[in-house]
């Protein structure tokens, strides 16, 4: 199974040999044979020197009675290995000889943390691990186990404490932002990041997390300029040009997006920046909501017509038609409907510029297409149809659609006023 990226605790088995015998892991003494002495002390220099190999051959070599600390540094080195099903049973049988054995506790917690078995780590880690004495890995490894086992009280605690015991320790205060985040609680969210943003300003993560924290407050000056601040960390990064677009388009402030547009689609990233529909697509509504005309013709033309969305193919049909254009608008939403990216309210604007160019055929049709979907241009889709079909002396097939839309809509009185005009012009009541 593949192990998840967690911090580790550090591994560590630190021992001594002293003229009775006497090997020391930690504060717990272990009594063990000289001759296994000697071996635990080798074993664990080749592990220091990354000699995995050469560790494991020694520690199977002893032919004595088996003893925790032999199976400790054998779970250390097959965890060097990625060899953690081996690791788990090393740590396991330690524990069996030693219940009281942390290092073989904690060892064991974190490959388990690793295959994402979360409530065992969590169990193992509650026993073995004393947060007020533990040193910063471990209580890290504590805290984000009980932040991934959604245990949010104990999390806190964890990492309030740590905060407290490591204050220069950065890990505990990214920890303490993702925390927040997951409850919600963009306050204390945002005295994280501030906090962390003070010891690393260039970090564009930081950045962005506050950019997202300043827009649930509604601080959307603070937040377009955290956007700013996230890009100039890394202006290489074309998501991060496509952040700040799109947090200027929400602000409304067309100009400054239209203005980071032209410089960028003039420089080194243009091919790139082309290339990229979201970014172009975010560069094009900006063009739109201010009619940069010219700007925004040129940026519609850099698109491939098989790689524009839908939001393209209809700011490109209102672009024709601030230009007077009519035939161009129609092209444009008759690409959209052949690419399968038209709605009831494309094919009514579709239908209705039909009906202004006098081809009635196409109108209707795009009409009945318009009303057999969901939606309100639906329902209007289908009081224009009824609108042509009166204009076009088809009364009766008028009432017949105005008696069935009211049907359903009982109470729009537009309907009802159609369906007077269809019958004084001769339509059966």
């Amino acid at each position: 199974m593949k192990m998840r990226n967690i911090r580790p605790a550090v591994f560590t088995a630190v021992f001594c040999l002293a003229s009775a015998g006497a090997i020391g892991a930690e504060a717990q003494p272990h009594q063990v044979p000289p001759e296994l002495a000697k071996i635990l002390s080798s074993a664990q220099a080749d592990l220091r020197q990354g000699q995995l190999a050469e560790a494991l051959r020694r520690l199977a070599g002893y032919q004595g009675p088996d003893h925790a600390l032999r199976q400790l540094l054998i779970g250390h080195a097959h965890v060097q290995r990625s060899d953690h099903e081996a690791a788990i049973a090393a740590y396991q049988a330690a524990l069996r000889m030693d219940p009281k054995l942390e290092q073989a506790g904690i060892g064991l917690a974190q490959v388990l943390a690793g295959q994402e078995k979360w409530g065992k780590a969590a169990e193992l880690l509650g026993r073995f691990v004393m947060a007020d004495s533990c040193n910063a890995d471990t209580l890290l490894l504590y805290a984000q186990v009980a932040r991934r086992h959604e245990d949010a009280r104990l999390c806190e605690l964890l990492v309030n404490r740590a905060i407290r015991r490591f204050p220069s320790d950065l890990r505990f205060r990214r920890l303490d932002l993702a925390v927040c985040l997951d409850q919600q609680d963009h306050r204390g969210a945002g005295e994280a990041v501030d906090v962390l943003l003070r010891a690393t300003p260039t970090d564009p993560y930081l950045w962005q997390q506050r950019a997202f924290v300043c827009n649930r407050a509604d601080r959307q000056a603070d937040a377009i300029a955290a956007l700013e601040a996230c890009l100039l960390c890394d202006p290489n990064d074309l998501s991060k040009h496509r952040r700040f677009v799109a947090g200027l388009v929400v602000a409304g402030d067309w100009c400054t997006a239209v203005r980071h547009g032209q410089s960028l689609l003039a420089g080194p990233q243009a091919k790139s920046a082309a290339a990229d529909a979201g970014l172009m697509g975010l560069l094009i509504r900006a063009a739109d909501m201010g009619q940069q005309d010219e700007t925004l013709g040129k940026w519609l033309t850099r698109v491939p017509d098989e790689s524009r969305t839908q939001e393209m193919g209809i700011i490109a049909a209102r672009l024709a038609l601030r230009l007077g254009e009519m035939a161009d608008a129609r092209i444009a939403l008759r690409r959209l409907i052949e690419q399968d990216q038209a709605d009831a309210g494309v094919f009514l604007w579709a239908g209705h510029l039909a009906e202004k160019a006098k081809d009635w055929a196409e109108a209707e049709t795009l009409y009945d297409h318009a009303r057999r979907q969901e939606g309100s241009a639906a329902r209007l889709a289908a009081l224009y149809l009824a609108r042509l079909q009166i204009h076009r002396e088809r009364t009766d097939e008028a009432a017949r659609l105005l008696r069935a839309y009211l049907d359903q809509h009982p109470q729009d009185s537009s309907a009802r006023a159609l369906l007077a005009v269809a019958r004084a012009r001769g339509a059966p009541k």
